[in-house]
């Protein structure tokens, strides 16, 4: 892109949460940063009856600390925020849209429209921006929509889904945005893996007993939520997304390059090897589903809800890297912290000189790559401890971002929206990842609906009967 061109980004539901907590913080440090590659024109679409001072009033409310040591930059980019109302229900709500957008342009633009609306509305929206040529791309000038998840609510949903949106738009115009993968942490997963000799020949199932996945919230319904989430659960909420998408990044062979197709094209091939739950003889041993006590007292919630708010599950990837080794995936609600991690662990050497050769608890060596709150690395490896004897002790080495480099991470949706503006699709979830990992996650669904749910108290780990996913000599959960 030149330089002197511009960008218009759109956000239709401009007057939600998500807009004043992440996309305009983003936007806003991009623009200070100068890592936009041309001009920036923000414009918030919403129902509300605003104007422009009224909506840049509400922002300057509702989004957090943003004036900082330097308010004038904050109040100066502002003021440059425009607003327009519009319900979207009718085709002239469109056909105004487009004249609206136009007129505040004054000339030709790049336009990126990002959906921060409901599912249900996705399709709608996308169908009146095309009838009224807001999608067109000609001369060198792009159109872009980001679609924020859940993208569908099962195959069948996010198949039909794909495919309307993709007759009317071509897959390098559609951005399935997934946040987890603006974490510097998961990105920093394939530069670890493939730029380190040190690790790379070890990540397979020669050396590699388990890998372990874990995004843990300690919060439950806060915010009204309770609604939303009864439709979904932790498996469409966190699992069939974020989850997936980490560990198609920890197990993906090298791509040729780092293009987002030769990237995406890895992922798909991981996500598409995982065993179908429903394949397994054993399949209702291989997942654990439950709820938290007072779950069903929440606000918007069926009292006779049988809604996952905590799953555990034991998968498997059929390819000649990682035939045999499990992946244990768990997420939750009302668990005692808030972290999200990868724990790799090592096989134990063939011939024990140190301890007892059948310990199943020897398990010194692991990497864990923590990908929040507290960004880093962590190895694991056991020394002798000083003096008489040959006493071994666990030690840890490990590499803290924040310690470590002197500027603060950058947050997931500035570097998302820097590339969607950037047109880099690499971290973001092509159609087939996105049919490959429902694929799973609705063979999933229908082995744990066959089992029982069980509650667990606020604050603790969770279902006790998730420990029996392990194997006897494969360790527990980790609770950092």
């Amino acid at each position: 892109m030149d330089a002197q061109q511009t960008t218009q980004i759109v956000i239709l539901g401009a007057s939600g949460d998500l807009t004043s907590r992440k996309l305009l913080p983003g936007i806003f440090k991009a623009v200070r940063q100068e890592l936009f590659p041309g001009k920036i024109q923000l414009v918030g679409v919403a129902r509300r009856p605003w104007d422009d001072d009224l909506f840049q009033a509400h922002l300057d409310e509702h989004v957090p600390d943003q004036r900082g040591d330097e308010p004038q930059a904050w109040e100066s980019f502002l003021k440059s925020v425009r607003y327009v109302r519009t319900h979207l229900d009718t085709d002239d709500d469109y056909k105004d849209l487009r004249q609206q957008l136009d007129d505040l342009a004054g000339e030709r633009v790049h336009r990126v429209f990002y959906l921060a609306i409901k599912q249900d509305l996705f399709l709608p929206a996308v169908e009146g921006m095309h009838a009224h040529g807001l999608l067109n791309q000609s001369d060198g000038y792009t159109s872009r929509v980001v679609v924020e998840k859940p993208f569908g609510n099962d195959l069948h949903s996010a198949t039909a889904l794909n495919t309307a949106l993709l007759n009317m738009l071509h897959e390098d115009q559609v951005y399935r945005i997934d946040h987890y993968l603006g974490k510097e942490t998961v990105q920093n997963i394939i530069a670890f893996r493939f730029r380190n000799a040190l690790f790379e020949p070890l990540w397979n199932n020669k050396y590699i007993e388990t890998v372990q996945i874990t995004v843990a919230e300690d919060i439950g319904m806060e915010g009204g939520r309770g609604g939303f989430y009864d439709s979904a659960g932790a498996m469409r909420d966190i699992m069939q997304n974020h989850l997936l998408q980490i560990l198609s990044l920890i197990a993906m062979e090298p791509p040729a390059s780092l293009a987002a197709n030769d990237v995406r094209n890895e992922k798909v091939k991981v996500l598409q090897s995982l065993r179908l739950p429903e394949m397994s003889p054993d399949a209702k041993n291989h997942v654990v589903r439950g709820q938290y006590k007072g779950y069903l007292d929440e606000k918007g919630v069926d009292p006779a809800s049988k809604t996952e708010t905590y799953v555990a599950a034991r998968g498997f990837i059929d390819n000649w890297r990682w035939g045999g080794v499990p992946f244990l995936l768990r997420t939750g609600k009302e668990l005692p912290k808030r972290f999200t991690s990868v724990d790799v662990q090592f096989r134990m050497p063939p011939h024990s000189l140190f301890g007892a050769p059948n310990d199943c608890f020897l398990r010194p060596n692991n990497i864990r790559l923590r990908i929040q709150p507290h960004e880093g690395i962590d190895l694991g490896f056991e020394v002798k401890k000083p003096g008489a004897g040959l006493d071994m002790q666990v030690v840890k080495m490990d590499f803290d971002y924040d310690e470590h480099f002197e500027e603060p991470l950058v947050e997931a949706y500035q570097r998302l929206l820097q590339d969607v503006v950037n047109g880099d699709q690499s971290l973001f979830i092509r159609s087939d990842e996105v049919e490959a990992s429902w694929r799973w996650i609705d063979s999933l669904r229908t082995v744990m609906d066959d089992t029982s749910v069980y509650t667990y108290d606020p604050q603790t780990w969770g279902p006790g009967a998730a420990d029996q996913l392990f194997d006897e000599c494969e360790g527990r959960w980790v609770k950092h």
